[in-house]
């Protein structure tokens, strides 16, 4: 009998790895990063499994809490295949290299200061790492666009990717082996998408028998707002914030966010719903990811097509915007005048341009911030988020005074009934195990799913904990 073991992303929504025993293989499902917590950095420098036993990896996306260990894996011995679709690992290649180049930075910083032991002043991995492990990459196409959709990626076990509608090149994951003579499926949706995202196909349903599904939670409680009601709050915001001349921060994720709010901007300015103001991208990364995002428009949906590339409009391009890449550009945007908007990276306020950013603009009360992704537990966006009337940034306690919107909407994951409709539309289905997300997000999926059907039996792995398949 198979089994899943759950070794990050498990009671969280970061470090997702989850390591499948199927067939006598071994196929490890995403090697992502723990963020957030103090003790992160500790957590991601070890694995709690060998690197060494793992035949194979499948990556759902590129987003650093799926894919950021994977230079790690391959420089403790990993010695198998990457599976992912193309975009995943074009995309892939920037992120990892952007994260060592980060940890390069970091390390230097430590050893300049002698900040902490010795283990903290070495690279979790390098940019020759992340070289070698870009060369162990094998993209598979989407199952929409190759005859019957499989490939063999071990002896005997093949997989099926279907598209996510998380971020570009994001998968579902279908696994298919033999075992007593009978063919058995199991699934990982990685990250899903919700209905209705810019750019981006729905999530697909898996047309298999699948006995076995991981999903992910992250907003397994909550029910989002139609993208035209959001689209509605942006726009009321953004005259509300050049109405007093303010600066409108937006932290966001460098691949996925980023792209989704400027095409949302782009569609308000294109139908006169906001002002014309100067918005700046200042992020190298999402300057980078960006341009493979125009690189790969095969991958657009329908409404995209419609709404630009049929006009010979580009939709990530418009007059308003700029794309920031040296740092001196960036540090110009500290002694402007609004209304301005700044779409900057991380996501969560903990690193990055942005930080400067909030640090000259969070104690203006004409000024805004506008939180339009997941913010992590121990992060500065979550402690902002929650109404901090101060914060650290940069080692200095700054007052929270600048207005603080949430927008939600604008999220790259499917809410509780979302994800609920996803799995009632698998045949076969008799356990689901719900993975990344935090206890109130997974107990009330839980919950909505039981009352579905009694058919299914939904748990709730801890981090180390086992199930059988």
């Amino acid at each position: 009998m198979g089994s899943i073991t759950f070794f990050g992303g498990a009671g969280s929504v970061t470090g997702s790895k989850y390591l499948v025993s199927i067939a006598g293989k071994k196929i490890l499902l995403d090697c992502g990063t723990f963020q957030g917590l103090s003790d992160a950095r500790s957590r991601n420098r070890q694995f709690s499994f060998s690197p060494t036993d793992v035949d194979a990896v499948v990556l759902s996306h590129a987003h650093l809490d799926h894919c950021g260990m994977l230079p790690l894996l391959v420089k403790k011995g990993f010695r198998g295949s990457i599976f992912s679709t193309l975009a995943t690992k074009a995309v892939a290649t920037y992120i990892l290299h952007d994260s060592a180049g980060i940890e390069e930075q970091d390390v230097a910083y430590k050893r300049k200061h002698n900040i902490g032991t010795q283990d903290e002043q070495e690279p979790l991995f390098t940019i020759e790492d992340v070289a070698a492990t870009m060369k162990r990459f094998v993209p598979i196409p989407y199952a929409r666009n190759i005859a019957q959709g499989w490939t063999e990626i071990l002896s005997g076990i093949s997989v099926k990717l279907y598209d996510a509608g998380h971020i570009l090149g994001s998968s579902i994951t279908v696994l298919r082996y033999e075992e007593a003579g009978e063919v058995r499926h199991v699934a990982y949706t990685g990250d899903v998408g919700p209905i209705g995202v810019p750019m981006l196909h729905d999530p697909e349903i898996p047309r298999e028998n699948i006995h076995t599904l991981l999903m992910e939670s992250t907003y397994g409680k909550r029910k989002h707002l139609p993208i035209e009601l959001a689209e509605e709050r942006l726009a009321t915001a953004i005259h509300s914030v050049c109405k007093r001349g303010g600066i409108m921060v937006v932290p966001a994720f460098s691949l996925g966010r980023t792209q989704m709010l400027v095409y949302t901007i782009h569609k308000l300015l294109d139908e006169g719903r906001i002002p014309h103001f100067p918005i700046f991208v200042d992020s190298p990364l999402a300057t980078d990811i960006t341009n493979i995002y125009k690189s790969y428009t095969q991958e657009y949906d329908e409404e995209t097509r419609i709404d630009f590339t049929n006009e010979g409009k580009l939709p990530l391009t418009f007059s308003s915007l700029k794309y920031i890449q040296s740092a001196e550009e960036s540090k110009k945007l500290n002694g402007m005048e609004g209304p301005f908007m700044i779409i900057s990276a991380s996501g969560m306020m903990t690193a990055g341009r942005v930080v400067h950013h909030l640090r000259n603009t969070i104690s203006n009360k004409n000024n805004a911030v506008f939180i339009t992704g997941y913010q992590a537990i121990g992060t500065t966006g979550r402690k902002i988020l929650e109404g901090a009337k101060q914060v650290e940034l940069h080692g200095r306690v700054i007052p929270v005074r600048a207005e603080i919107l949430l927008f939600n909407e604008f999220s790259a994951h499917a809410d509780g009934g979302q994800l609920t409709d996803f799995a009632s539309n698998i045949e076969g289905l008799t356990t689901i195990a719900l993975v990344h997300g935090e206890d109130k997000e997974v107990q009330a999926l839980q919950k909505r799913l039981q009352e579905k059907t009694s058919e299914w039996n939904v748990v709730i792995p801890n981090e180390g904990d086992s199930i059988s398949i």
